[in-house]
């Protein structure tokens, strides 16, 4: 059993407080999916917290992810140290493997393979929000145990493979940020607007005052138990992703003859579709080989006139966030959600329509490219999981 070859299973600790001057804490965030450490978003607890040096992360330290939702509970990584001390919080365990018996890394990886195949979701006691996995329950779980020279060789094989997948998301990374360079490179700065452009309001492009910008069915227009699980697509905000593209597959759909009821709120291709509720402003723009679709309640559609790339207005106010303007701001600050008067004013650099067809041609090619690296990336990602099983059936 795996509490035979570990020293200690620990539980972090929960802190609310986030200091300066203070230690860095791992949260939920800083595992991926993948098994690797990431440390974009940095949280950090006082120093005279209460026994904190028993929750110092120590380098062959496995973090285990025993507490999120049921899809991302059981993500773990190996902790191989950082240039700064780190503790953990209590959403983790930290596994502290008897290095004579088990390397930290094969463990590390024999765990992420269980939670590939859905292992710890099955195990985990489930609330409203939070998912959680019994500690005795993940102790009692059986770990292969080839000798400890043979474990660091499957270790050393699965890091050189798992290696050519980090350069391929590295690659993706950086076709993420050229596009961003090279419209900021092209237009300016909105909010200097140092290309001299004309001040226009989005207003001006609408493809007409009727069609221009539409909200999304509200209250009994479109009930849950009028969703279903095939038929007509209906957009939601998570079919949006934060970059700016469309996030496919739909995930609910609507009969036809409720469609054609709905008709008014339905999608074309070239349409702007933008978030008016949750992650305010977050838009894309449609592009469903002319898949008949309809938005929910949450989105609007904006619909633009030939003088008005959508490609440039959703990267503008994606690229350029806040420097625009704000699509809402309630009493207090925080983001509400907004109304399509909102759009009506809103006004930015208009660049020449040859311009924004330049800058299209350019990110259609990247997109490309991009399209290309994520296709090899989930081959290589088949091929990993297949490794993985091989290594651990000790066939390699």
């Amino acid at each position: 059993m795996l509490s035979d070859v570990l020293v200690e299973a620990k539980p972090g600790f929960a802190c609310g407080e986030d200091v300066e001057d203070g230690v860095f804490q791992f949260r939920m965030n800083n595992i991926t999916t993948d098994g690797q450490i990431d440390l974009t978003k940095k949280r950090r607890v006082p120093r005279a917290t209460r026994n904190i040096e028993t929750f110092l992360v120590e380098p062959g330290d496995v973090l285990f992810n025993a507490t999120n939702s049921p899809d991302l509970v059981g993500k773990t990584a190996c902790f191989t140290g950082l240039n700064e001390p780190a503790v953990f919080s209590n959403h983790f365990l930290r596994l502290r493997p008897r290095a004579a018996h088990l390397n930290a890394r094969f463990l590390s990886r024999w765990l992420n393979l269980q939670f590939d195949h859905g292992k710890f979701k099955g195990m985990c006691r489930q609330w409203v929000n939070q998912a959680t996995v019994n500690r005795d329950a993940l102790l009692a779980m059986r770990v292969p145990l080839p000798p400890l020279p043979e474990q660091r060789r499957i270790s050393a094989i699965l890091d050189e493979a798992d290696e050519l997948r980090a350069k391929r998301r590295a690659a993706i990374a950086k076709l993420d940020t050229l596009t961003q360079s090279i419209f900021l490179d092209m237009f300016g700065d909105p909010a200097t607007n140092p290309k001299g452009f004309p001040i226009r309001a989005l207003a001006q492009f609408y493809v007409n005052k009727e069609e221009g910008t539409k909200c999304g069915p509200f209250g009994s227009a479109l009930k849950k138990n009028e969703l279903h699980y095939d038929g007509v697509p209906v957009w939601t905000m998570d079919n949006i992703d934060i970059r700016g593209g469309m996030a496919l597959p739909f995930r609910m759909w609507i009969s036809e003859s409720k469609y054609r009821r709905l008709e008014v709120y339905s999608v074309a291709d070239g349409d702007v579709i933008i978030s008016r509720a949750g992650t305010v402003g977050k838009m894309c723009v449609a592009s469903t080989g002319g898949v008949r679709s309809i938005i929910s309640t949450n989105l609007i559609r904006l619909r633009l006139g030939p003088d008005l790339l959508p490609l440039y207005f959703v990267s503008l106010m994606t690229y350029c966030k806040g420097r625009v303007g704000r699509l809402k701001t309630g009493e207090d600050g925080a983001l509400t959600h907004m109304n399509t008067g909102i759009l009506d004013t809103l006004k930015f650099p208009y660049p020449p329509l040859e311009m924004q067809k330049k800058f299209r041609v350019i990110v259609e090619f990247i997109e490309m490219q991009r399209s290309r690296h994520v296709a090899h990336l989930t081959e290589m990602k088949m091929l990993f999981t297949s490794l993985q099983h091989r290594a651990f059936r000790g066939e390699l």
